[in-house]
């Protein structure tokens, strides 16, 4: 079978394969070949959504496979390069700035319906890239939007407001919108956690940095609290910012 751009997206990154597999109703086999064939040439939410309508009915890991990478497509998040760079950025001081401006998703709904996708692909590495761009969504969500290019694109947040967004949040620990921040960042690691780096390590620098902000805080992240959760996403972004 051909790698196609949906499949190159994430083996590039050595984050687990999108190559389906061919199980099941010789029906449901051409239903996904046709899309993952489809996603190869789409570049932007409606050519994807087009795509996915071929399996809008199937819900097994290959279906959600392709609408994890799909909704990547449509965040306009395509190239290995921006996502490797999203990557190598955790462990080189950059931090969250690049982490942010490659993996923020326009909008909260995408970035919400892609990382449900991912978490049932089956792919360790899709919830884990899926968990990281819920955090870069969430908080380039609470930055300025008046500094935005685009205001309601997220992902068109310049840089230095991003930044002043971390820094308002950490400076704030315990304002309202600083704890609901704190509580969805660490949430979606929780989800993904014990797949993704408690048995075996999908990407080590970003692992790495999540377990040293659990044992910087001393939290237990798969039977954290609420509480707990809330202090962990605090860890997590001055982990993420220094």
């Amino acid at each position: 079978m051909a790698v196609n751009k949906s499949v190159t997206l994430f083996l590039t990154l050595s984050l687990g394969s999108l190559l389906v597999a061919c199980e099941g109703a010789q029906s449901e086999k051409d239903m996904i070949a046709e899309a993952q064939f489809c996603l190869d040439e789409a570049y932007d939410a409606s050519t994807a959504d087009a795509c996915l309508t071929k399996i809008s009915a199937l819900d097994s890991p290959e279906a959600n496979t392709l609408r994890c990478a799909g909704g990547f497509i449509a965040a306009k998040i395509t190239s290995p390069e921006n996502l490797s760079k999203a990557l190598n950025a955790i462990d080189e001081g950059d931090g969250a700035v690049v982490l942010l401006s490659s993996l923020s998703f326009p909008n909260i709904n995408l970035v919400n319906e892609t990382v449900a996708s991912c978490n049932k692909s089956g792919q360790n590495g899709m919830k884990l890239i899926g968990a990281m761009a819920k955090s870069a969504t969430t908080i380039a969500s609470l930055a300025n939007l008046a500094s935005c290019s685009d205001p309601a694109d997220f992902s068109s947040c310049d840089t230095s407001v991003i930044e002043d967004s971390i820094t308002d949040l950490l400076a704030n620990p315990n304002a309202p919108e600083s704890e609901e921040a704190f509580l969805q960042i660490a949430q979606s690691i929780q989800t993904v956690y014990s797949a993704t780096c408690g048995t075996t390590t999908a990407n080590g620098d970003i692992c790495g940095q999540i377990e040293d902000a659990a044992n910087s805080s001393n939290i237990n992240i798969e039977s954290a609290t609420e509480a707990q959760l809330k202090e962990l996403g605090q860890a997590l972004l001055n982990e993420w910012k220094t």
